[in-house]
């Protein structure tokens, strides 16, 4: 079953509705206005940001960003092809993301992309279309360093027109791999090899046949070639060294320009923010509308994180929805689909004992621990975690719990993440959760956004690298291809077996969250198969 999303350019949602999940841009201020309309991002463009800077947002990640911690101005402009004729944009610091056809396939890599800046304001050439452009001047606006430096004692990118390649051959450069780069570019007199920058140890790493550039190493090797390829573009111009004030001080500067975006490579530098991408989105915004403002700071992850709407389980799978009415109050599903933020439940707002599945906040909590403090898990922490998670040892959990930060910590934390229906008990296998909020706080993990990259691999990793004997319960159903993340809870109550399973499931077609709690099993063979028959269809559902 296939869902869409509501077409994202077809309602302007009111000022007053910020956080909205569909939150649509206001027009564009025209030249000189001072209003800002820096609306918060849909769920698309809200995705995109936190994959690139969710890490620098919250701590994880110490380097560069790679579109900025708020949006500048958002708003329609026109463009031939779009419905309409006018796409959603937002304007970060460093680029801009834009949605040009709101019905084409959410899960595309491209559904939004990233606009060519970099030729725009090289050739003054403003794409409207496909095929149509408007003509300007080219900007007068520094490339990097200081933004306020004086034109004459900077590099713009009306300076650049002679290195780059727009419209045809004249500046493709044959390959020379590893060679060093050491020509440097001074506008009014152009590019001259000066033998000293050889000290910098810069050398070519790649080579783009299809616009006849080298990529300076130091670039390609950043990001992997897709990555690049998407966020940047294609080179424009070989890499080159310029002297440009930075902090008011002449300073070397290693320049590479693409399609959409500006790599820099400054030796002086902390090491971190060596390689940096330029400023484009802003200094598109002033050039084309007269001024770049400052919009309020991004809450990095509004647009992922407003809970959506829980809809009926039987709008995704009438016959899993079937299976849970059969059992009446006694089970609770809750499904988030990743890739449309649609949230689908029955019985989900109930709340359940969750026995072994509160080991997956307990683990949180500890990764957590070791994120704000800075340091790698300690080989004891490592060991108890394996053995909390892939054998759901009960000793290892109680000896992590204080370290997680107790009941009273990780209510803190969660309450934090907006999770209060997660909670957390001084005995934690007494703790009690919502179907729908452990599906939310298993989406912060999927995503990444509470963790660091590394943390967040090294969580999902163990609970994909549960013991075969425990790997029942969502993992029903999933296809071949897929890579199930889970944690299963057990335990014979008074009233019956309880038999939880929460985890995340990732396929070539797919990516949700998954949360089924039961209580009052006759056995808990029993309570394996009612959970795995409700699996199975919701797995079929979104194949």
């Amino acid at each position: 079953m296939r869902h869409r999303l509501v077409p994202l350019w077809a309602t302007l949602l009111a000022a007053l509705l910020p956080a909205v999940l569909h939150a649509q841009p206001q027009a564009p201020a025209t030249v000189g206005e001072r209003a800002i309309n820096a609306a918060p991002p849909n769920f698309a463009i809200g995705l995109r940001w936190a994959g690139d800077d969710a890490p620098v947002s919250n701590g994880a990640a110490q380097r560069t960003w790679t579109w900025g911690p708020q949006i500048l101005r958002s708003g329609l402009e026109p463009y031939a092809e779009a419905p309409g004729g006018q796409r959603a944009v937002w304007y970060f610091d460093k680029g801009r993301m834009e949605i040009t056809h709101p019905d084409a396939d959410p899960d595309s890599r491209w559904y939004v992309s990233s606009g060519l800046l970099a030729r725009e304001l090289i050739s003054g050439r403003v794409q409207l279309g496909d095929q149509l452009s408007e003509q300007r001047a080219p900007a007068a606006v520094p490339v990097a360093g200081d933004d306020d430096a004086p034109i004459a004692t900077t590099l713009t990118y009306r300076d650049l027109a002679p290195l780059v390649t727009l419209d045809g051959d004249a500046q493709r450069a044959p390959p020379r791999t590893a060679a060093p780069i050491t020509e440097r570019f001074t506008p009014g007199s152009g590019l001259a090899s000066d033998p000293a920058l050889a000290a910098y140890d810069a050398r070519i790493g790649a080579y783009d046949a299809v616009t006849g550039h080298n990529l300076a190493a130091v670039f390609s090797a950043a990001l992997p070639t897709d990555e690049l390829l998407y966020l940047a573009g294609r080179p424009l111009s070989e890499p080159f060294w310029a002297t440009l004030p930075l902090n008011r001080r002449p300073t070397e500067v290693l320049i590479q320009v693409f399609e959409r975006r500006v790599l820099t490579y400054t030796p002086a530098n902390p090491a971190a923010w060596r390689v940096e991408w330029g400023n484009v989105g802003r200094h598109y915004a002033a050039w084309r509308y007269g001024q770049a403002e400052d919009g309020a700071p991004l809450d990095a992850l509004a647009a992922l994180e407003t809970p959506p709407e829980l809809r009926p389980l039987a709008e995704l799978s009438p016959a899993a929805a079937a299976l849970v009415a059969e059992a009446g109050n006694s089970v609770g599903v809750a499904v988030l689909d990743l890739q449309r933020n649609l949230l689908y439940g029955a019985n989900a707002a109930d709340s359940f004992a969750m026995f072994s599945t509160a080991k997956v906040p307990i683990m949180l909590g500890v990764l957590q621990a070791a994120q704000r403090e800075q340091r790698a898990l300690s080989a004891h922490e490592a060991r108890l975690l394996r053995s909390m998670i892939q054998v759901s040892s009960n000793d290892a959990a109680s000896a992590l719990y204080p370290s997680a930060g107790g009941p009273a910590g990780l209510n803190a934390y969660l309450r934090t993440l907006g999770l209060e229906q997660v909670r957390m008990a001084p005995a934690w296998g007494d703790s009690r959760a919502t179907p729908q909020a452990m599906t939310r706080l298993l989406a912060r993990l999927a995503r990444c956004t509470i963790l660091s990259a590394e943390l967040c691999h090294q969580a999902l990793e163990l609970m994909r690298g549960v013991t075969p004997s425990q790997r029942w319960g969502v993992s029903a159903g999933a296809p071949a291809d897929a890579a199930v993340a889970l944690k299963n809870g057990w335990y014979p109550t008074a009233d019956g077996w309880a038999i939880n399973s929460v985890g995340y499931v990732k396929s070539r077609t797919a990516r949700y969250t998954i949360a089924i709690y039961t209580r009052g099993n006759a056995s808990m063979q029993a309570g394996i198969a009612r959970v795995e028959a409700i699996s199975r269809e919701l797995a079929t559902a979104f194949r």
